[in-house]
């Protein structure tokens, strides 16, 4: 697997390739790491280039997990299936670099995929938003080059346009006071996750505590960046992670947005954060594990992604806790 590490000098290194990028459109962003006033456009297609012959790419390993699951010594009795608490973004406009607005939301494949994986092993699935509206979905994730099979992409927009329990969620608010009901939380990602629920003082205090617990905490694409924004130390500091890359950044900017994000470079700030930040080639299916965290890049990761957060909660019902190196 190709895996780009972004460092605090701005470097980019690589091992193997995932898979080509004969079809970029199915990337879904993309950072620049150019000097000021160098078309965005023109930036993006040198530095696929340079990917693509292999100049800007040198061998590195991708960083281990920092916690590793370790089991009681006795049998212990395994606990039942919990419910999972999904916190959706219900931001409907973002406001870009250059002041332009642009609809947003909560991207639809990062949230409906993991909820088929997690109902379909027996979970039940407690959505929450801010103040308890509606969520909203983010108009590209609608897009047929996110879905594989167009009928469950149909399925899932009548999810969200009629299920009672997505139309009306529970506040953040309302979450955070029942958290010990819950076994774990998924954070989908999308845009919308940078307007309203990246400085989110409830969120930040939900994820702290799963953590705590070592109950599993899923971030799915831009959620890992609402890392960035929590009161280090926490229980999740310093964790290897994955989220966005570089490359994703700038190609959603440049081909969808038409204009920078106010939030980005996402994985620099990870790692400005003490966080180790790992992303593989553009559009590559990538999540990464780190004991009861999980992470994942891009919309097309959430099937990797839905088989990390399962196997961490069933470590959860089966008794285990976090530990650096396996060791008590």
């Amino acid at each position: 697997m190709t895996t780009e590490r972004t460092t605090r000098g701005g470097e980019q290194r690589a091992t193997e390739p995932t898979r080509s990028l004969e079809r970029p459109d199915r990337a879904r962003g993309a950072r620049r790491d150019r000097p000021r006033g160098v078309p965005r456009k023109a930036a993006l297609l040198a530095g696929l280039a340079a990917v693509l012959t292999g100049a800007a790419l040198a061998a590195c390993a991708v960083a281990p997990p920092r916690l590793h699951p370790v089991f009681p010594e006795g049998p212990a009795a395994e606990k039942p299936r919990g419910k999972i608490l999904f916190v959706l973004s219900a931001a409907r406009e973002q406001t870009l670099g250059d002041r332009s607005k642009r609809a947003t939301g909560t991207f639809l494949g990062e949230f409906y995929e993991p909820y088929l994986a997690l109902t379909g092993a027996g979970h039940e699935v407690v959505f929450a938003t801010e103040g308890g509206a509606a969520p909203a979905i983010d108009p590209e994730s609608l897009d047929e080059r996110y879905w594989e099979d167009e009928a469950q992409r149909a399925e899932a927009r009548r999810f969200v346009e009629r299920a009672p329990q997505v139309r009306a969620p529970l506040s953040l608010k309302q979450a955070r006071a029942a958290a010990d009901a819950f076994d774990g939380i998924v954070v989908p990602g999308g845009q919308g996750v940078m307007v309203d629920l990246l400085d989110n003082a409830d969120l930040h205090a939900l994820l702290a505590h799963f953590a705590a617990r070592d109950q599993p905490v899923g971030l799915i694409c831009h959620a890992p960046a609402v890392l960035t924004r929590m009161r280090q130390p926490n229980p999740l500091s310093r964790r290897t992670v994955t989220s966005v890359s570089s490359f994703e950044e700038l190609y959603i900017e440049t081909f969808v947005m038409g204009a920078e994000a106010q939030v980005r470079d996402i994985g620099e700030q990870l790692e400005d954060h003490g966080y180790e930040h790992e992303a593989a080639f553009p559009g590559s299916a990538h999540a990464l594990r780190d004991c009861n965290l999980v992470t994942s890049q891009n919309p097309f990761s959430t099937g990797r992604f839905s088989a990390l957060y399962l196997e961490a909660l069933a470590d959860y019902r089966r008794g285990a806790r976090c530990a650096i190196g396996g060791r008590p």
